[in-house]
């Protein structure tokens, strides 16, 4: 049953995002449709929410909660020792835009983290492994491909930043300002230290427990993932508050692991198209105490 749920619902929130973040914005002007209450909250929490759906189905449950859980408490640990210290990001400070705070740290900003820390991880692997899912032994593997997926998170911050703490929102706000659009270049080294510790650690737990995919993880739904990545880029830009300036860096710096993944799973051999991970990449033991 949830072989056939999970997809079913993970093409649901993703239709919801697309309808609030992308459609509804590019019809302003030409009729008005109705959008969705508290809407970053809510739009943030339903890109989440396809995130862990998709990877439930693909990874199976104890990989996927072993997923969110160090996205969530690294992302948080970076954060909170960023804004207390300045060491990590720049010094910088959350408002109450996203509201309430585990200590100085919104609640919504792990949410937000595994929100695209997913479909970077499918965007990578497909891009280095030409697989959605998985992580094959050595450490070179696991360096490369944490690497990689590191890289591909951090290009979409050179795409949020500039708005979420811009003056139309100010949702945090840079200390000191900095050379990009206001933001310290720090940030970014921030971002790449953070994402790769989040996909080294998990990574290396990929590589020793077996994933329990719920069914075939084929073409068409990896391409989700992928989708859900080319959405927020979209939804950024069609946001009304970005810099003129973002949205000529966010195609150049977003749209290559978009078009390389894409066109690996276009160039899938025909027998396989509609299986991209149903052979495993290597015998690896399950999770033992």
């Amino acid at each position: 049953m949830r072989a056939r749920i999970l997809p079913i619902a993970a093409c649901v929130l993703l239709a919801v995002f697309a309808y609030d973040g992308v459609i509804r914005l590019l019809l302003i002007g030409l009729i008005r449709l109705p959008k969705l209450p508290a809407e970053l909250t809510v739009l943030t929490s339903i890109l989440a929410l396809f995130s862990l759906t998709h990877a439930w189905y693909s990874l199976g449950g104890r990989l996927t909660l072993v997923f969110f859980g160090l996205s969530a408490a690294i992302s948080w640990v970076y954060e909170q020792v960023g804004v207390a210290t300045g060491l990590v990001f720049g010094a910088y400070h959350y408002t109450d835009y996203l509201g309430p705070k585990l200590a100085q740290v919104p609640f919504l900003i792990p949410l937000a983290w595994f929100m695209m820390i997913y479909p970077s991880y499918v965007i990578a692997n497909l891009a280095i492994h030409r697989r959605a899912t998985g992580t094959p032994a050595g450490v070179g593997a696991l360096l490369r491909l944490a690497a990689v997926s590191a890289v591909v998170m951090t290009v979409w911050d050179l795409v949020v930043d500039p708005i979420l703490s811009g003056p139309s929102a100010r949702a945090w706000i840079w200390e000191n300002g900095g050379a990009y659009f206001g933001i310290p270049i720090q940030n970014y080294v921030g971002w790449l230290l953070t994402t790769f510790t989040v996909y080294l650690c998990y990574r290396a737990v990929e590589q020793r427990v077996a994933a329990a995919p719920l069914g075939p993880v084929g073409a068409a739904m990896a391409a989700l993932a992928v989708a859900a990545y080319g959405l927020m880029l979209v939804s950024d830009l069609l946001s009304g508050v970005a810099p003129a300036g973002v949205a000529v860096i966010g195609p150049l710096v977003m749209g290559p692991p978009l078009l390389i993944a894409a066109w690996r799973l276009w160039r899938l051999r025909p027998e396989r198209r509609g299986a991209v991970d149903e052979t495993p990449i290597r015998r690896r033991r399950r999770f033992s105490p």
